[in-house]
């Protein structure tokens, strides 16, 4: 296989699908996983007229579930001998809380477990390319809110909106903490906030939480070609070949939520996230 390889998470919609079509037309053979075979042939079908040069390939997993999760990551680790850029993106909003087959609530383990494990799975396929990107999707959603570790499970009490703020500031915590421990290996991990995009973020909730998000994005999305530039920004650009643990919004450094720099919570996810993922490694 020519050229560098990327992989993908949740790349049958919205900012995933933008970003992996960039990243085909920058040259980049691409790893995709999604929930829907259907989809996913459509969408390699849709990259490959655009760029027909490439090498794509599609894999299906609900990474929701950790032993989907570890399944596919184990299935892409025997076909592939290195992973040039791996881009955590796959995310989602649930109003009301429900919990796994796993016993972990649906936005933690989609939203942070997902990442923590696909990456733990996939950093030796990464160690092994001379590029070494990592580039993990949050959101300014991450500021304004405290990481509850007595309610991690969202057991004590739910609120749907600051459970997935919660979410998207595990991904800052975990990014600065990942950043910490591979500074050596010359691997970078950085995170970013796409902007409020038009995509089918919320469409998965009832039909009243579906009409106020609707509304929302009516009023102030933007686009989803604009919404993934951060992302292939992090993923291809040469201005960024030697930034590590740094949170991005417009294609620009900005300041993580403060409650991303505490350095003993960032650790403290990481040990916990360790212990929840253990039986799936």
């Amino acid at each position: 296989m020519r050229g560098r390889t990327c992989l993908i998470t949740g790349a049958t919609d919205g900012i995933g699908k933008e970003a992996a079509i960039e990243m085909a037309k920058n040259g980049y053979n691409l790893i995709l996983i999604g929930r829907s075979k259907e989809k996913g042939e459509k969408v390699t079908k849709e990259i490959t007229e655009i760029a027909e040069s490439i090498d794509i390939e599609y894999f299906v997993a609900d990474l929701m579930l950790m032993k989907e999760v570890s399944r596919v990551a184990d299935e892409v680790s025997k076909k592939y001998k290195k992973i040039d850029v791996l881009i955590n993106n796959v995310g989602a909003y649930f109003a009301f809380r429900d919990v796994t087959e796993e016993g972990f609530e649906r936005t933690f383990a989609l939203n942070h477990l997902g990442y923590f494990l696909m990456t733990k799975k996939l950093l030796p396929l990464v160690e092994k390319s001379d590029y070494k990107r990592i580039v993990n999707v949050s959101s300014s959603a991450h500021y304004g809110i405290d990481f509850e570790f007595d309610n991690m499970n969202g057991e004590k009490k739910y609120s749907g909106f600051d459970t997935y703020k919660k979410s998207k500031l595990a991904n800052v915590m975990f990014t600065y903490e990942l950043a910490k421990r591979i500074e050596k290996t010359g691997i970078t991990a950085n995170c970013l906030h796409p902007g409020f995009v038009a995509t089918k973020f919320g469409n998965n909730n009832n039909i009243l939480w579906r009409s106020v998000i609707s509304f929302a994005k009516l009023l102030m999305a933007i686009s989803v070609k604009d919404g993934a530039k951060t992302t292939v920004h992090l993923a291809c650009s040469d201005e960024v070949a030697d930034t590590n643990g740094r949170f991005f919004a417009d294609c620009k450094v900005k300041q993580g939520s403060s409650k991303a720099k505490n350095d003993e919570h960032n650790k403290k996810l990481w040990e916990l996230s360790e212990e929840f993922i253990a039986p799936f490694l």
